[in-house]
């Protein structure tokens, strides 16, 4: 696995409290040239605003590769635009409902494309599974956000079935994970769970960003292993 078009990254996820400045710092640290960022969730890095926090990722050399909000698409008035919120400049995270009715995505699609929004949908708990998903990203032409959490808990993250949805990937959210009693926890990324993503860039997966997005305590070391996996430094 290894190509130099890929950007790597943390999620504001990984370091909540971090403000705006400090996850910067904590990206270039890690040998990281972006971030992928979530908003109003109460993450630090927007406790001045939106538009303040991205420029000071701007000001220290760093790509956003998407932002993320809590949508669930298929959910009716799931779309809720407020103006600059989620700015249009970079792609947007959602979820999808588990039986998404066409013509409503349909809708939401149009609503955000008409707003100068860029949706991709995650693989995530509780919503629509990969065949799913895949069959919604192809016929309306929206990218997916792989998080390997969500690979993992829906239960179906075979190779012929990332294959299916290759096409359609346009970011991975990276974390190492423990499946326990309790359900899975999150542990330190180890080499071996980058495989999943090997097989994704097989397939011709036209992926542009992989960022940690980790509760374990070790983004800057976990991003240092998806850098050696990519083979060198990344923007």
């Amino acid at each position: 696995m290894s190509t130099s078009s890929i950007g790597t990254g943390l999620s504001s996820a990984s370091l909540p409290r971090a403000s705006a400045s400090q996850l910067a710092r904590a990206v270039l640290r890690g040998g990281g040239g972006g971030v992928d960022l979530r908003i109003g969730k109460g993450h630090a890095w927007e406790c001045d605003g939106v538009a303040a926090g991205l420029a000071e990722f701007r000001a220290a050399g760093l790509d956003v590769f998407f932002t993320g909000v809590g949508w669930r698409l298929g959910e009716p008035e799931a779309v809720q635009i407020v103006e600059g919120v989620p700015p249009k400049d970079y792609p947007v995270k959602v979820f999808c409902v588990p039986e998404p009715d066409a013509g409503l995505v349909s809708a939401q699609l149009a609503e955000a494309a008409e707003a100068g929004l860029e949706l991709w949908i995650e693989t995530h708990r509780g919503g629509a599974d990969i065949l799913t998903l895949a069959g919604v990203a192809a016929r309306f032409g929206v990218g997916v956000v792989v998080d390997l959490l969500g690979l993992l808990e829906s239960g179906d993250h075979i190779r012929p079935a990332l294959t299916e949805l290759a096409p359609h990937v346009r970011a991975v959210q990276a974390k190492g994970v423990r499946k326990t009693s309790c359900g899975y926890r999150h542990r330190p990324l180890v080499d071996a769970d980058l495989d999943v993503v090997e097989v994704l860039l097989s397939a011709g997966a036209p992926v542009r960003a992989i960022t940690i997005e980790t509760r374990a305590g070790t983004e800057t070391a976990d991003l240092a292993v998806v850098t050696k996996r990519l083979g060198g430094t990344h923007r």
